[in-house]
């Protein structure tokens, strides 16, 4: 007697609301005003903020660095759209203007601060208190944000407790002073899973420099993920934890995909070495494969049982096979599974992440 495929047994937690990735442009058009941070990186940071809430990483979003608010407000909009009332965005900076350079922080940054005509001076970056509070309150934002005026050597420290465990920390602090009084006092408060951000990574040597003696300091293994392509890539990100910010996006990424794809209310085939199922919002719905009671049995010992297995999960009633990256090895060491899949089955998605296959019979 066959019975109906149970799913594994852990329950999808539930995701955050979210806007679609239509309603996105008119977000960053609403804070657009008030940054100067490149449209590629703000749309790299909307994807950030909604990694991390996928992942559920507990704690606040901090920015060091806010010049007129723009990626703060960014965040806590998205933070107003995801329906989430727990979190705030602490924004940290002077309002009065950034310290002048020292010579560890190169040649570019002496540049800038002897060029005052740029049109990248704005005033030594000087911005009032109000006036970011002003522009809060317009975006409907003020009670999402929290400013904290002075200097970081001071503010930090002061304000630590009260912020708690840190979910994202964006740094765009410039000079190494800041970057490394951020890192001191900001670092060991960010979550397990969470994000930290590096702005001035690749503008400025003295960023850099802060970035890797930290890291040294402390023996920390992250890998410094540049955000973009090529070297004049704008940020950088490390991840907290086991996982960088690389297969964070991915994950978030095929979320997305299985959303867009997937039936609502049927199990599917999940091929993934169970390395992605806890942060998939669809894990309850996912049959491991091979899968012995539910659970994941290792992978098949050839393609005959891989076979077999198959006609099994689909006679109990799955309706699709998803094949992720971290075993795309399969396509040729199940060589014959794979084209007897495809000729079995209809390809419905191919890219980076997933080859999903629709098992159910052509309409």
């Amino acid at each position: 007697m066959t019975h109906p495929i149970r799913a594994g047994s852990q329950e999808s937690p539930p995701g955050p609301r979210w806007i679609e990735a239509r309603d996105l442009p008119a977000v960053l058009e609403r804070v657009r005003p008030y940054t100067m941070v490149p449209r590629p990186a703000l749309v790299e940071l909307a994807r950030q903020v909604r990694a991390v809430l996928e992942a559920g990483v507990p704690g606040a979003f901090v920015e060091c660095g806010t010049w007129r608010g723009g990626s703060s407000f960014l965040m806590a909009d998205l933070l107003r759209l995801a329906g989430d009332t727990t979190r705030k965005v602490w924004m940290f900076d002077s309002f009065e203007g950034i310290p002048p350079p020292e010579p560890i922080d190169g040649a570019a940054a002496r540049a800038w601060a002897e060029d005052k005509s740029s049109p990248w001076y704005h005033d030594n970056l000087r911005v009032s208190l109000e006036e970011v509070q002003r522009a809060a309150a317009s975006l409907g934002l003020a009670d999402r944000t929290e400013m904290v005026k002075g200097y970081f050597e001071k503010t930090l420290p002061e304000e630590r407790e009260r912020i708690g465990p840190i979910a994202l920390l964006r740094i765009d602090a410039d000079w190494h002073a800041s970057v490394s009084c951020c890192l001191e006092h900001l670092y060991d408060l960010v979550s397990d899973g969470g994000l930290v951000v590096f702005d001035d990574y690749f503008a400025y040597d003295g960023c850099a420099i802060a970035v890797h003696e930290f890291l040294g300091r402390r023996s920390l293994p992250h890998r410094v993920e540049a955000i973009g392509e090529g070297p004049d890539a704008p940020q950088v990100v490390l991840a907290r934890g086991r996982k960088t910010w690389r297969w964070m996006r991915e994950t978030h990424l095929l979320n997305q995909d299985l959303a867009t794809v997937l039936p609502s209310d049927t199990p599917f085939i999940l091929v993934d070495h169970e390395q992605l199922r806890v942060d998939l919002a669809e894990a309850a719905r996912a049959i491991p494969f091979l899968e012995q009671d539910g659970v994941y049995a290792g992978p098949p010992g050839d393609d005959a049982t891989a076979l077999a297995a198959l006609d099994r999960l689909r006679q109990r009633g799955a309706t699709h096979f998803v094949l992720c990256w971290p075993c795309f090895w399969w396509l040729e060491h199940y060589a014959v599974f794979m084209r007897e899949l495809r000729a079995r089955s209809r390809l419905v998605l191919h890219n980076e992440r997933a080859l999903i296959f629709d098992l159910r019979p052509a309409p």
